[in-house]
């Protein structure tokens, strides 16, 4: 039987309520033989931390509070990423769904293959390989935020990387979900970040360097018509049967009510590093 393959273009959402959303969706393939691709954006300007890094050590939460910047952890590795005027996609599929990929590398592929095909309809000629640094000393020297931080299968144009990802894998479900920056705002991220003051400028200027948003690229780009062409992408290039549907109502309230519980926030958004040991 094949599995249900669901497309969710979703909306803005608050931090804690997008986190929780994605951990939803991994649920359901938990339980049942699934694909959902969800196309959605960010209420404010959000801050999501890798999973093993601590928030306590990591965020400069004054400068967080004055900005009105939210933060929550993600389940997936990875370093931070600032979410403001980007679209996120997340892809959540059953293992053993031979079509995304059997292992980590190889669902990377699929994925970028996706999303590249999405992208060059929308007109930003992108390519995948590694995302190389300027040298050694930036990597030992730098605690480089997710855009900085090299990977396989990462999505490029002109050298520069447009798109970056992490990913979760269980027993039974996988989760892949990245940032497209639509406008220079996410190379803000080290203003919101504990660093000294030379570490926080070095971040910004290799940001500058090494990373492209959409606006460099495609100065006349629509966002809505983007996220078309992004579900475009997933469905072109995945043989199987989809169906494009919103949030129930019921599912609404299961993933606001998760998103609001005690247990959700004290494991995702708690600055009490020793939570999270």
């Amino acid at each position: 039987m094949s599995p249900v393959f669901r497309v969710i273009d979703d909306t803005q959402h608050g931090a804690a309520f997008n986190m929780a959303a994605d951990l939803h969706l991994i649920s359901l393939c938990e339980k049942t033989s699934a694909v959902f691709v969800r196309i959605y954006s960010w209420e404010k300007p959000s801050i999501t931390l890798g999973l093993t890094e601590k928030p306590g050590a990591t965020l400069d939460f004054d400068a967080i509070k004055a900005n009105g910047v939210e933060w929550i952890r993600r389940p997936t590795g990875g370093r931070s990423v600032l979410h403001d005027h980007d679209i996120t996609y997340s892809c959540v599929f059953s293992t053993g769904i031979k079509e995304m990929g059997a292992t980590l590398m190889e669902t990377y592929g699929v994925i970028s293959g996706c999303l590249m095909n999405g992208l060059r309809k929308s007109g930003i000629p992108c390519e995948a390989h590694d995302s190389p640094l300027d040298s050694s000393m930036s990597r030992t020297s730098l605690r480089l935020p997710c855009f900085l931080s090299p990977n396989r299968h990462e999505i490029m144009v002109g050298g520069r990387k447009l798109l970056g990802s992490a990913q979760k894998r269980t027993a039974r479900a996988v989760l892949q979900h990245g940032s497209i920056p639509l406008t220079p705002a996410f190379r803000s991220l080290p203003d919101f970040l504990a660093l000294p003051a030379s570490e926080r400028e070095a971040q910004k200027r290799l940001l500058d360097h090494k990373t492209v948003c959409v606006f460099e690229v495609l100065p006349t780009f629509d966002s809505q018509v983007m996220r078309q062409f992004l579900i475009e992408g997933f469905k072109d290039m995945l043989p199987l049967s989809f169906a494009a549907s919103g949030w129930s109502a019921r599912e609404m309230r299961e993933i606001t009510g998760m998103s609001k519980s005690p247990a959700f926030l004290s494991k995702w958004h708690s600055p009490d590093d020793q939570k999270h040991a």
